[in-house]
């Protein structure tokens, strides 16, 4: 018999399941007793190491007492239907958005290249607004402020004892682009040279002298993980993409490599950005 992958998907749909077996306040055990299976087998589902199949699914919410839109949204994932919005600070969450919250923080290392922003990871509040201002064109003052302040929270991943290994790439556009008004700008900026000094940070800067670079169809995110397997990501306005499977990540780790080869090394780019916050302070 071949063994069907377990992907994405999978990965996405387990987290979700234990979010709510602890919140339904079970254990494994309690959920296992009542399901007929081992703990070892619940705990691969959960995991992300084995896929599920619809009855599993269906039993264990049963079981955990998930009902109404919650379980229909999550039979859907499971018969492979995921819409909603890609926007990873969504107010209402989506399978989509919270498979990438949970992946990032379980990642060892992130490598994000951005042509146009600044990472979300990098922002600072008053740059992020602008920003979230600007592409939620459906949404109030409100709701922008809550999603800054989600994307704010994501950045926590950054102060633990162990953080990931972050990694940014970005054109030159990106800082030069006037987003929020100089003075706003000019912050985010040396905010990135504050953190390009730290230990768990690199901060590569394509100067605009490279008109052309592999990195022009758009962003991306490369996420690494102890044990499992590597994910890309990527984000658009009303869907975000996985990619897992070995050929598409090994195509964008060869992206990565040719943008780090035209970009100006982590000094150079740190020189590049204090040239871009004295031009923006209008030094």
């Amino acid at each position: 018999m071949v063994r069907q992958k377990v992907g994405v998907n999978s990965r996405g749909l387990g987290a979700e399941l234990e979010r709510h077996r602890k919140a339904a306040d079970m254990t494994l055990d309690q959920v296992c007793v009542r399901l007929g299976t081992s703990i070892s087998t619940l705990s691969r589902l959960e995991n992300g190491k084995r896929e599920p199949t619809l009855e599993e699914v269906s039993a264990i919410l049963a079981i955990i007492g998930l009902v109404g839109p919650e379980r229909e949204r999550l039979i859907g994932i499971t018969q492979g239907r995921s819409g909603g919005s890609g926007m990873v600070e969504n107010s209402n969450p989506t399978a989509q958005s919270r498979t990438y919250l949970y992946f990032e923080t379980q990642a060892t290392e992130i490598t994000s290249f951005q042509l146009m922003l600044v990472p979300g990871l990098a922002q600072t509040p008053d740059y992020a607004f602008a920003v979230v201002s600007a592409i939620q064109v459906d949404e109030g003052d409100e709701d922008v402020e809550a999603r800054v302040g989600r994307r704010m929270a994501r950045q926590s991943i950054l102060a633990r004892r162990k953080p990931p290994q972050l990694n940014l790439i970005l054109d030159e556009t990106a800082l030069r682009r006037v987003i929020g008004g100089r003075q706003i700008m000019a912050h985010q900026v040396r905010h990135l040279i504050s953190m390009a000094h730290r230990d768990s940070v690199s901060v590569r800067v394509i100067p605009s002298t490279v008109p052309v670079h592999a990195g022009l169809l758009g962003q991306f995110v490369i996420l690494d993980f102890a044990k499992d397997p590597t994910v890309v990501h990527i984000e658009a306005r009303t869907t975000g993409l996985f990619r897992d499977e070995p050929d598409e990540v090994d195509l964008y780790r060869l992206t990565v490599e040719q943008l780090k080869a035209v970009a100006l090394d982590e000094q150079g780019s740190v020189e590049l950005m204090r040239s871009i916050a004295h031009g923006l302070d209008g030094e």
